[in-house]
């Protein structure tokens, strides 16, 4: 038996009756080639167990084979389902994925712009953008592409998926439209990408012609449980309690309805509840929680495809920007289940 890593693609090319050519482009996925043949070279390849010099291809056509993705906390369970979309589209490309933790901190997205070719990357995904302004710049100047999930304006340059419409002004619409005229809000630091959903509830309110208050709003220190169960704290000590809270993530919605529960307040005849991201977590709660959905396997499929396209292309093709449309998911926590 021969061993695999002294295998080399004139073996396979002898084994299988063709030209160390063919073999070359079976390897690096190229069309064109007939499927007998292709049959003939990959069966040579299982029965050789060879296994293709990942580092010398990397330096013969300076290609590293890896993209990465950049992300707040892959604690949150909304961005393993986005990694793992992001990871199959890589995977099927002949590419790995780079996971990298920024969790939302200006400097650290800053630098992970400025160290890309230290990285060993071919491109980079990004979201949860803190310092837009800072990081155009730099985007505008990295090293690899980018692709941006979220709309950063014409002036980056970058391919873009994002949503056509605010999460928050789909939540805030089915609050009003179900009643609710005490509504409040609860989130993370709005200098984060996620705070531009405070803004969808600011401008709701003004859109609706309902007057703002301030007493309404509790902003926590992330996107956490924990902030969903300081939100109830807080509304519980308010003089008159909401009747509706939307939330600026599923996280922090579950967080608040456990503990507005515990407090023997009932979800939803006394208070609604609305969250962002639909995560799985959202049909496990009790009640289930309502939510919009940002499409996030489709996100990330549609980013790393954009991306994978940008590395093939390069940049003399025209930036894309993908908009998807974000979906309401109405759920036990703002509609009562009748049970007959």
């Amino acid at each position: 038996m021969v061993k695999s890593d002294s295998v080399t693609i004139a073996d396979v090319a002898k084994r299988a009756g063709v030209a160390k050519s063919t073999v070359s482009r079976i390897i690096n996925d190229v069309p064109g080639v007939k499927p007998v043949t292709r049959s003939k070279v990959l069966q040579a390849i299982e029965e050789l167990g060879f296994r293709p010099n990942m580092l010398a291809r990397s330096l013969k056509t300076n290609m590293k084979q890896q993209i990465a993705l950049a992300i707040d906390d892959i604690r949150n369970p909304y961005y393993p389902e986005l990694a793992w979309a992001v990871e199959q589209v890589a995977k099927e490309n002949g590419y790995r994925l780079v996971l990298i933790n920024h969790y939302g901190n200006a400097e650290e997205e800053l630098a992970i712009i400025r160290r890309m070719n230290e990285m060993h990357i071919d491109g980079i995904i990004m979201l949860s953008i803190s310092n837009p302004t800072a990081l155009k710049n730099n985007i505008n100047h990295a090293s690899v592409p980018v692709c941006l999930i979220g709309n950063m304006g014409e002036d980056v340059n970058a391919d873009m998926v994002f949503l056509s419409k605010t999460e928050g002004l789909l939540a805030m619409e089915h609050l009003i439209r179900i009643g609710c005229s005490n509504i409040a809000y609860a989130g993370g630091p709005k200098q984060l990408h996620q705070g531009t959903r405070y803004e969808a509830y600011d401008t709701s309110l003004s859109m609706n012609f309902m007057k703002p208050n301030s007493a309404n709003v509790y902003i926590g220190t992330d996107f956490s449980l924990q902030t969903g169960i300081q939100a109830a704290d807080y509304f519980c000590s308010l003089p008159e309690l909401p009747d509706g809270v939307y939330a600026a993530n599923d996280m922090i919605a579950i967080g608040l309805i456990q503990r507005l529960l515990e407090n023997k307040i009932r979800v939803p005849e006394d208070v609604t509840v609305v969250g962002v991201d639909d995560i799985s977590w959202s049909t496990i709660a009790r009640p289930r929680v309502s939510s919009v959905s940002n499409l996030t396997g489709e996100t990330g499929r549609i980013a790393a495809e954009l991306l994978l396209r940008r590395i093939k292309e390069g940049q003399t093709t025209p930036l894309r920007k993908v908009q998807l449309e974000p979906r309401l998911i109405v759920r036990e926590s703002t509609v009562k289940v009748t049970v007959n």
